[in-house]
């Protein structure tokens, strides 16, 4: 597993001991079999691993042969799963969890750069509760639903998630990054890359008080380089290009001096890049951001294969609304400052083509329609001053419930679904882990994630199950009584392991190893895992 360690070992027991008095629900599994909070939580990961985006899902898989791969003899069935699973929820903290797991991960595995990444990903919810809404940005619209903020390491494998009703990355952004610090060791650099829906000063300010380097990308507009650019070569993946770079310090307002990065393309600026690393190599600057995409590559990911957008119970509180919200009387009163806006300007527009219609005597002009032109552009001014004046005095912003007595809001618990989602990402690492030495096999930069996947959900035909340990005793006295054969001759086994080539990976100098209670060895035919 990519998170090793005593450390999630025990965050692990502690989550499978304190399960309280519901966990008797449901305790029993196929045949009378009991258990153990570990293996349980075990047997949910490598479900999430082998395709089943929910626990429902489940059931399509074959007990025994998906139950071996988790180190249990069989699966446990949903009447198993689903309240023990509940039950250790609502007894343990997901989020210690989380940490201990991505502690353990980054003390086996260091994120040697130091680069994190962190992206908000919307999760629609179709029920009939009054959630809050949030901006869906693949359907370009706003929708009812919940929003998670996720932190990847530079190399794509997951780190930390905090959930919570929808809003920016200005909101969430300093969560996620208290979370990372808990995985992080004390010490330790951190480089923390975002997109522009966190470009704002006080995020900047909030990264600098914890003592973490950003980079994101300018808000438009962008600015005019004030230096020319530099023509430099770097090496990306053994492949050299060449890169034109300007650099210069520039102020931000509300936060003060950063350095900004600006890029060009054929002669023209593509892109800016504003940090507060003053020292890092420009050229590792703009890789590292160009990287960022390994985020919403992941959260494409494991939306498709690991379910991390699926809802996980129907229970929510439904209380009070007391979130600020625009005003609609606000609003109101601005659409009567702009209808007094254009009155006004059509008066004085009707003015000026009145004095330079020469069709219009002089004293025709004089006479009647100046006079009555100006008491019309006068009377517009005072209908914009109090429609102003008006509007002055409607509070743009007010909470929910003062605006509608009766406005109610639907809170999801998070519980649950957090235990889920970091059985979920510990799935995802485990492939991640998997993926990344099969493609030191492959030499295939493209492909080697699609190849993993398929070999784990359509590559697996024939029969897994494991088997008792076996009695040495017996077989020693086996041995003696078989007859040895004769000095020169080759047994077939012998004349089979000749045949095959010599096996040559790291794997084969790690001990063998399977958690679980009383089990010593796996008898393996590449079984059928779904039904």
């Amino acid at each position: 597993m990519p998170a090793r360690g005593g450390d999630a070992a025990a965050g692990l027991r502690r989550a499978g001991q304190r399960r309280g008095p519901a966990a008797a629900a449901g305790d029993a599994g196929p045949g009378g079999r009991r258990y153990a909070g570990v293996a349980l939580l075990s047997a949910a990961s490598a479900g999430f691993a082998l395709g089943a985006a929910t626990i429902e899902q489940f059931k399509h898989l074959t007990a025994e042969a998906a139950g071996s791969l988790a180190g249990l003899t069989v699966l446990p069935g949903l009447r198993t799963l689903r309240p023990r699973l509940a039950a250790i929820a609502d007894a343990t903290g997901p989020l210690e969890l989380q940490a201990l797991f991505a502690k353990a991960m980054l003390a086996a595995d260091p994120v040697l750069s130091g680069v994190y990444y962190a992206g908000g990903h919307f999760v629609p919810y179709a029920g009939a509760k009054p959630v809050g809404k949030g901006w869906h940005n693949k359907r370009g619209k706003a929708e009812r639903g919940r929003a998670d903020t996720h932190v990847t390491a530079h190399d794509g494998r997951a780190v930390c998630f905090v959930t919570g009703e929808p809003s920016g990355l200005v909101v969430t952004l300093p969560l996620a990054l208290a979370e990372l610090k808990k995985a992080t060791a004390d010490g330790s650099r951190i480089m923390l890359g975002f997109d522009r829906g966190g470009a704002y000063a006080q995020v900047f300010r909030h990264c600098r008080e914890e003592g973490v380097h950003w980079v994101t990308y300018r808000r438009a507009p962008l600015a005019v380089p004030k230096g020319l650019p530099v023509l430099a070569t770097i090496t990306v993946n053994g492949k050299t290009r060449q890169v034109a770079w300007a650099g210069e310090i520039v102020g931000l307002k509300d936060y003060g001096q950063a350095r900004q990065l600006t890029l060009f393309e054929h002669g023209q600026v593509i892109l800016q890049v504003l940090t507060s690393d003053f020292e890092a190599c420009p050229a590792g600057i703009l890789s590292w951001l160009k990287s960022r995409w390994r985020e919403e590559n992941f959260l494409k990911y494991a939306s498709e294969n690991y379910g991390i957008d699926k809802i996980c119970d129907y229970i929510a509180t439904v209380e009070t609304n007391t979130k600020v919200m625009d005003n609609p009387a606000r609003k109101q009163a601005s659409a009567k400052v702009r209808q007094a806006e254009k009155n006004l300007a059509a008066a004085r527009e009707g003015y000026a083509a009145m004095l330079a219609d020469p069709a219009i005597p002089a004293a025709v002009k004089n006479a009647g329609l100046i006079p009555a032109a100006q008491k019309k552009i006068t009377r517009a001014e005072k209908e914009l001053d109090a429609a102003k004046s008006a509007r002055e005095a409607i509070p743009a912003k007010l909470p929910a419930n003062l605006i509608d007595p009766n406005a109610q809001v639907a809170l999801l618990r998070a519980g649950r679904r957090g235990l889920q989602m970091v059985l979920r990402l510990l799935a995802h690492n485990a492939e991640h882990w998997l993926a990344t030495h099969l493609g030191a096999y492959l030499q295939d930069d493209d492909e080697y994630r699609a190849i993993t996947r398929q070999t784990i959900i359509r590559g697996l035909a024939g029969d897994h199950h494991l088997q008792a340990a076996p009695d040495h005793r017996r077989a020693r006295h086996a041995r003696r009584r078989t007859s040895s054969p004769r000095p020169g001759t080759a047994t077939r086994g012998d004349q089979r392991r000749a045949a095959l080539p010599p096996r040559r990976h790291q794997a084969d100098h790690l001990p063998a190893h399977h958690p679980g209670p009383d089990l010593t060895t796996i008898k393996v035919q590449l079984p059928e895992i779904w039904d």
